[in-house]
């Protein structure tokens, strides 16, 4: 989430901000707003998921990009306070993932994490990433991989 806090910020500082939300790559996918909403509930629902405390539920209604780097701000707070304890040992627990229409689908927790949380969150970073190069921002492989190199991530 810092990465996509980095990479907002960072569109921020352009001329065309409140386009910007709405965006999209093709008209047939769904908007910058959409990514980081999914991108903050996929870390959402993996606490959750890892240990069995429920997250708060956040409406998806940002539409600025101001309230989409306090999306992302709050999601990266939220991370950071959470308690490793009831992690620990949850690799083999198992987690119920809904698929929607697809009905659903008993995973372990390391199944969980590396078979759809991650790559989910990803694909909706990516995007996000994407949809503001389109959009003219000038973003470059350090904007995307320097958060993940600090320590506090």
């Amino acid at each position: 989430m810092s990465t996509l806090a980095n990479v907002l910020k960072k569109a921020s500082e352009h001329a065309d901000t409140t386009s910007f939300p709405a965006a999209k790559l093709y008209e047939d996918m769904l908007a910058l707003s959409f990514q980081v909403q999914r991108a903050s509930n996929t870390a959402k629902s993996s606490i959750t998921q890892l240990t069995g405390v429920e997250t708060e539920a956040w409406d998806d209604s940002e539409k600025t990009l101001d309230e989409l780097i306090a999306r992302c701000e709050k999601t990266v707070s939220l991370l950071k306070g959470v308690d490793a304890k009831p992690v620990e040992g949850r690799e083999t627990a198992k987690v119920e993932l809904s698929l929607g229409p697809a009905g659903t689908r008993q995973l372990t927790g390391k199944e969980n994490i590396l078979a759809f949380v991650l790559p989910n969150f990803f694909f909706h970073l990516q995007t996000a990433y994407a949809i503001l190069r389109m959009k003219g921002v000038p973003l470059g492989k350090g904007d995307f991989l320097g958060p993940f190199m600090q320590p506090d991530a």
